[in-house]
């Protein structure tokens, strides 16, 4: 929503309707203070305002929406990602099946394993690590981009079995669901940002 608003401020600038810019900055403004007051706790954003310890690996989102766009840190701070994404990497990556399977949706600080509480939650959804991996290469860590991936690749291709049916997702006992979906196009954007992490070292 943040980077929605960020995005249409910019736009309602370019061809001149100042007020519709003005009304979405304004709203935008008021939206990154509370987002940050609200669920960063200083390691990584919480997935609402409860007393909740788990750690959501899709919750950069937007980060990544933004630098994918051509953005950069403008609404979400540049150390707080870097936490963030730490924190996934150790949690939802390297606690989850040893790190050979990508990240868990959702990783429970209480349990230390994923969150089974919902489906969604307990399972790896293969766009969503693409899309993962793409902002770490952003943010410095491509080491920890290509390990993330490397579980998963291996997971699909040698374990279960499906290089040329990718599933939306995936649990850590074998089973998946959704073969052949579109989401895991998101591996594009790892492509978009490698290359545009050259382009800056050039």
């Amino acid at each position: 929503f943040l980077a929605s608003l960020h995005v249409m401020s910019i736009m309602a600038d370019k061809p001149g309707f100042s007020d519709d810019a003005k009304k979405y900055s304004e709203i935008l403004e008021r939206g990154k203070k509370s987002f940050e007051k609200k669920l960063w706790n200083g390691k990584y954003y919480n997935f609402d305002e409860t007393e909740s310890k788990n750690i959501m690996s899709d919750q950069l989102c937007g980060h990544w929406y933004l630098r994918t766009s051509g953005f950069s840190h403008e609404i979400f701070p540049k150390e707080n990602v870097r936490l963030a994404l730490k924190s996934i990497y150790e949690n939802n990556v390297m606690r989850f099946c040893d790190g050979k399977m990508g990240a868990v949706n959702g990783f429970s600080m209480e349990s230390g394993g994923a969150d089974t509480s919902i489906m969604q939650a307990e399972e790896i959804w293969v766009g969503v690590v693409y899309g993962l991996a793409s902002t770490m290469i952003y943010e410095d860590m491509e080491e920890e981009a290509m390990k993330t991936v490397e579980g998963l690749y291996h997971t699909m291709t040698q374990r279960v079995g499906l290089a040329f049916e990718t599933p939306e997702a995936m649990y850590a006992k074998n089973n998946y669901r959704s073969i052949g979906y579109m989401r895991p196009l998101s591996i594009w954007s790892m492509q978009t940002a490698h290359e545009n992490r050259k382009r800056t070292k050039e």
